[in-house]
C-alpha cells in the first residue's frame, strides 16, 4: 500500500477492511461482562477509545464510514458482505465466536491484544499509501487515529489486558495464546489472498459489480533491510 498499490487495489483494501471496521469494537464488547478486575478495566479503557471517548465523530466505525464515502464507496453497515471472500468473513467471525462464548474469553483477549500490538506500523503505512494515491484526507484519517493511539494502546493491550488476565487466571494463558494465534493466522491468510490476487492481475473480491477485474499487477517487494 505505501509503495506499490494502485488506486483500485487501495479501494479493494477498504472494502475488505469494512467488514470489521464498520463494526469496530462491537464483538470485543461482549468480553466486558465476562472479565473482572484489572483485565475488565483495561478492556473498557481500550473500547472507550474505540468508541470515540464520548465524541461520536471520533468513533472508529464512524471514521471508517466517512473514509468509504470519501473514497466513493458504499458506507452502509453490510454493503460489502457479499463482495468479500470467505477468508475476510472468517477474520470477523472469529471475534464474534470468541465474544459469544464465555469459555473463550481468554481467546477474545488474546485476539484483541494481538490486533492492537500489530496495528500501529501497518496503519502508518496504509495512511502513507492513501496519501500517495491522492485520496481525500478523511480516508487516511481513519488510519492516522490508530497511529496516534499507537504504542500506549499496544502496552495497554499486552500488559494491562492480556497480562493481568494471565496473572489473575493462569488457566487462561493457553486460550490467550490461542486467540492471538488465530488472529495472526487469519490475517496472514487474508493478506496472502489479496497479494496473490493482485500479483495475478485480478480482483481480490467476489463481486464484479465494482468493476475491479481490470487491475495492473502489483510487485510485492521485501522491506528494506530484511
Amino acid at each position: 500500500m505505501a509503495r506499490a498499490a494502485s488506486r483500485q487495489q487501495a479501494l479493494e483494501l477498504l472494502v475488505h477492511r469494512s467488514v470489521y471496521a464498520l463494526r469496530e469494537a462491537d464483538p470485543y464488547a461482549w468480553g466486558i461482562p465476562r472479565l473482572a478486575g484489572r483485565s475488565k478495566s483495561a478492556l473498557i479503557e481500550i473500547l472507550t477509545d474505540e468508541y470515540g471517548d464520548e465524541r461520536v465523530e471520533r468513533m472508529h466505525s464512524v471514521l471508517f464510514a466517512a473514509a468509504l464515502l470519501a473514497a466513493g464507496l458504499d458506507g452502509g453497515y453490510d454493503a460489502s458482505v457479499d463482495a468479500v471472500p470467505a477468508i475476510t468473513l472468517a477474520s470477523f467471525n472469529a471475534i464474534s465466536m470468541f465474544g459469544l462464548n464465555r469459555r473463550l474469553r481468554g481467546a477474545l483477549v488474546g485476539h484483541l491484544a494481538a490486533f492492537e500490538m500489530t496495528s500501529t506500523i501497518p496503519s502508518r503505512l496504509y495512511s502513507d499509501g492513501f496519501q500517495r494515491l491522492g485520496f481525500d484526507d478523511s480516508v487516511a484519517r481513519y488510519f492516522d487515529v490508530h497511529v496516534e493511539a499507537g504504542f500506549a494502546r499496544e502496552r495497554s493491550a499486552c500488559r494491562d489486558l492480556a497480562g493481568s488476565l494471565a496473572e489473575d487466571d493462569p488457566g487462561s494463558v493457553g486460550d490467550i495464546m490461542f486467540g492471538a494465534s488465530v488472529f495472526l493466522s487469519l490475517d496472514d491468510r487474508q493478506s496472502a489472498h489479496l497479494l496473490s490476487s493482485w500479483a495475478d492481475g485480478h480482483s481480490s473480491l467476489r463481486s464484479d459489480a465494482r468493476k475491479t477485474t481490470e487491475l495492473d499487477p502489483i510487485t510485492v517487494r521485501e522491506p528494506a533491510g530484511s
